[in-house]
């Protein structure tokens, strides 16, 4: 499953999820995300495909961003915010699987941590292997790679799935390999994995000095179980 099928995918689950939860859960806190809400975090899902529609957003959003995109949305409900998401569909959907979709890759890695992000907060059932996630894991780890090949870091980190995903992140001959799952390495890539989590995860080599290397986003303080 490519990025563009992936972000319709969960959009599509996580706006029925919405319609099924009550105030009291759309005022939860979301642990992989201390500042937020459930609320909040359907807010920026919204926010961003609107900023990205229109145009204001054309690079990786920033912390700015994302606080700017819930800010503007603090009176809405959740089901406005969905129909507001929904009604962006088209729009999203023409850029992500246009010749440039690649340049919109990431929202679908967003996407689908948030849904993990929001159904840990839950207590919800997460789908721990399943065609989206696969996708994203493919995204995520090539976009490492090339992050890594572009600064010239080394040494490279090689990471294989029970899914038969197989990738090298970095030039050269891998110092470090990792065993896991599509959701623990999209997890661990993402910034959902503490540092004790992370040098518990199925390495070998010593994972420790390339730790800070190995996420897009800022380590959680805490461990997520999800």
């Amino acid at each position: 499953m490519d990025t563009a099928e992936a972000y319709c995918t969960v959009r599509a689950r996580l706006i029925e999820l919405a319609a099924q939860l009550t105030d009291e859960q759309a005022a939860a806190a979301v642990p992989a995300l201390p500042a937020w809400t459930v609320r909040d975090t359907y807010a920026h899902l919204t926010g961003v495909c609107a900023e990205v529609a229109s145009g204001v957003l054309r690079r990786r959003a920033t912390d700015e961003d994302t606080a700017r995109q819930v800010s503007e949305r603090e009176d809405r409900t959740l089901a406005e915010l969905t129909a507001e998401w929904d009604g962006l569909a088209p729009a999203i959907d023409a850029l992500m699987s246009g010749p440039d979709g690649i340049r919109y890759g990431l929202m679908a890695a967003d996407v689908w941590n948030h849904e993990q992000d929001i159904r840990g907060a839950l207590g919800l059932p997460v789908t721990r292997q399943e065609a989206a996630c696969s996708g994203v894991a493919a995204f995520i780890a090539g976009l490492l790679d090339y992050q890594w090949r572009k600064a010239s870091l080394a040494p490279a980190v090689h990471f294989s799935t029970v899914e038969g995903g197989a990738w090298q992140v970095g030039a050269g001959e891998p110092a470090v390999r990792l065993s896991s799952t599509d959701f623990e390495l999209n997890r661990l890539l993402t910034g959902r994995r503490s540092r004790a989590q992370i040098l518990a995860l199925d390495w070998t080599g010593d994972v420790e000095p390339l730790i800070d290397r190995l996420h897009l986003f800022d380590l959680p303080l805490i461990d997520l179980d999800v």
